[in-house]
């Protein structure tokens, strides 16, 4: 009988130690839960900070590329037909590339890139029968630096201006 609650109680130790973790193994778990939790944390502020460059960006490049387009939009409306109803072809066609830059400064102002910080020049080209449009902004990257956005307009209605004799 004796020998029979022994081995009644070792078989008890023994079906209650199998069922549960260690404190080691649960300190083990717990680790590794953390050391994941924060990886992962630290994935998401990537991503969401990237998500913000990207959006800056877009923001930038769209303002840029719709002041070229009404630049060129302008440019293709000044016809020497239309200078010529203002009476300013003398003018126009002394200093073609004067003039234009006049016409783009005063009919497409620099409103729209400036909320961007974005900074818009205007100014004679390489050569004197081109004007430059020239952009300049901070990329919202870091480590990225000044970005630069450069276009060249002739004036459309200079051919017009010259003619044989």
């Amino acid at each position: 009988m004796i020998h029979t609650q022994l081995q009644q109680r070792i078989q008890n130790l023994r079906s209650n130690s199998a069922g549960g973790f260690t404190m080691v193994e649960v300190v083990i778990a717990g680790v590794l839960l953390v050391s994941v939790m924060t990886s992962v944390a630290q994935m998401s502020v990537a991503a969401l900070a990237g998500s913000k460059n990207l959006s800056s960006r877009a923001g930038i490049e769209a303002a840029v590329n719709n002041d070229i387009q009404l630049i060129q939009q302008a440019d293709s409306y000044l016809t020497y037909q239309s200078i010529e109803d203002l009476g300013d072809q003398d003018d126009a066609c002394q200093a073609p590339t004067s003039y234009l830059i006049n016409y783009l400064e005063t009919e497409v102002p620099a409103a729209d890139v400036e909320g961007f910080n974005v900074s818009r020049e205007i100014t004679t080209g390489a050569t004197d029968d081109v004007v430059q449009v020239s952009y300049q902004f901070q990329g919202p990257e870091t480590g990225v630096g000044d970005e630069y956005r450069v276009i060249e307009l002739n004036p459309n209605f200079s051919a017009q201006c010259y003619t044989t004799n």
